[in-house]
């Protein structure tokens, strides 16, 4: 019997960073980011026509796949890119066709 084939860390990532994609939402923030150095979440929930407890929530999903860094000013928080980060380099390249 075969051992079954393993998944990289960082093929794990991918995966976890095109299911974080695949919601239409979190894509057209995505978009949204790519013009923009950094947008806070009340911005994005307007933008994309979404309340802004759930614009928070689809951050959160980029957060915890790694896609943006978070910053707080005062009570705002604010969300950019990794832009330093190839996999979302190569996203970016990708999303701008």
């Amino acid at each position: 019997m075969q051992t079954p084939m393993r998944l990289s860390r960082r093929e794990e990532r991918l995966i976890s960073v095109w299911q974080s994609l695949g919601d239409k939402t979190r894509f057209k923030i995505f978009k949204l980011l790519l013009s923009k150095k950094e947008y806070c979440v009340s911005e994005i929930a307007d933008k994309v026509g979404i309340s802004t407890s759930a614009a928070s929530q689809h951050f959160r999903i980029f957060e915890l796949v790694g896609l943006v860094d978070k910053k707080r000013y005062g009570q705002m928080v604010c969300y950019g890119l990794k832009k330093d980060d190839p996999l979302v380099q190569e996203l970016v390249k990708c999303a701008k066709g």
